[in-house]
C-alpha cells in the first residue's frame, strides 16, 4: 500500500517528520539571527548614548584651556569629571551581555544599596553640556537623599535614558524630573515640553525597536532606548508610562519598588 503521494507509508512519515524537524530549526535560526540583530540595536544605542556628554565635557575642558579660562585646579576638577562619565561608559560597555539577555528571558539583576537622587543629579551634571547645547535647562526637584536597593546600572540607563530623549526631542524647552517616595514606592518623572506623543503611540515606543513618528512627531529614534528602559522597569517589578505634560509635552513616568530583591528575571 501506497500514500497518495507514491511513498510507501514508512517513508511518507519519515519524510513529514523531516520537515517538521526543518521547520522548526528554520524558526529557531530565524529566532537567532532577531535576537543578534536586536543586540547589535541596543549595544550601538547604549554604547553611543553616553558619548554625547563625555564629548561636551572635553569640549569644556579645551575651549578653557585654550581661552585661559581655566585654572589648573578648574582642568583637574573638569578632567575628573570626564573620568567619572567614562567610568560610568566601561561599566554599561562591560554589562551590555546581561542587558542582550533581555531578549532571552535571562536579564541578570544585582540589586544593593543606591541613593537615587545622587544617581540622578549625577546624570543631569553628565549631561550638562549637551542640556546647555540643546538650550533644554534641566531642573531637578528630589529629596536630598532617597536610598533603596535597585540594580545601580538599570537605574542608571533608565534615568539616562528619559534624560537623552527629553534634551533630544523636547523642542529646546526645559526638563523637569521630579522624584518622589510614598510609603514604599518612588515614583521618577521625567517632562519635556516637545511636540508630545499622540495617544496610539503611547504603548507601541515601549515594544522592541519601535519608534514614535507621527505627523506631529517628525522625528523618530524613540524605539530601541525606550524598550531597554520598560524591559528594566519591568524587570524590577515596576511600571513606565507616557502622558500629556500640563502646558504641552509629555511626561514619562516611572513607578518602582523602594526595594527590590529579585536577582534574576
Amino acid at each position: 500500500m501506497r500514500s497518495p503521494d507514491g511513498l510507501p507509508p514508512d517513508r511518507d512519515g519519515a519524510s513529514q517528520a523531516k520537515l517538521v524537524e526543518l521547520q522548526r530549526r528554520v524558526e529557531e535560526l530565524t529566532s537567532a539571527v532577531a535576537a543578534r540583530d536586536t543586540f547589535i540595536a541596543v549595544a550601538s544605542h547604549e554604547l553611543r548614548n553616553p558619548m554625547t556628554p563625555m564629548i561636551g565635557h572635553i569640549e569644556l575642558v579645551l575651549n578653557g584651556v585654550r581661552s585661559g579660562r581655566y585654572s589648573l585646579r578648574q582642568v583637574e576638577e573638569r578632567l575628573e569629571r570626564v573620568r567619572m562619565v567614562m567610568n560610568q561608559y566601561l561599566k554599561r560597555a562591560a554589562t551590555l551581555l546581561d542587558v542582550s539577555r533581555i531578549t532571552t528571558g535571562k536579564l541578570r539583576l544585582e540589586p544593593s544599596p543606591v541613593d537615587l537622587c545622587v544617581v540622578t543629579r549625577e546624570i543631569v551634571e553628565a549631561f550638562a553640556a549637551a542640556a546647555r547645547h540643546a538650550s533644554a535647562p534641566i531642573t531637578v526637584d528630589a529629596p536630598e537623599s532617597l536610598l533603596g536597593t535597585w540594580d545601580r546600572l538599570a537605574i542608571e540607563q533608565i534615568i539616562d535614558n528619559l534624560v537623552s530623549n527629553a534634551i533630544k526631542y523636547g523642542n529646546h524647552q526645559p526638563i523637569d524630573i521630579v522624584i518622589e517616595c510614598v510609603n514604599d514606592t518612588v515614583s521618577i518623572r521625567v517632562q519635556d515640553r516637545g511636540p508630545g506623543i499622540s495617544v496610539e503611540n503611547r504603548t507601541r515606543i515601549f515594544e522592541r525597536l519601535e519608534r514614535a513618528v507621527g505627523s506631529n512627531e517628525p522625528r523618530s529614534g524613540f524605539g530601541v532606548g525606550l524598550w531597554v528602559v520598560g524591559q528594566l522597569v519591568d524587570a524590577m517589578g515596576g511600571t513606565i508610562s507616557v502622558a500629556d505634560a500640563q502646558g504641552g509635552g509629555s511626561v514619562f513616568t516611572v513607578i518602582l519598588p523602594r526595594h527590590v530583591h529579585v536577582t534574576c528575571v
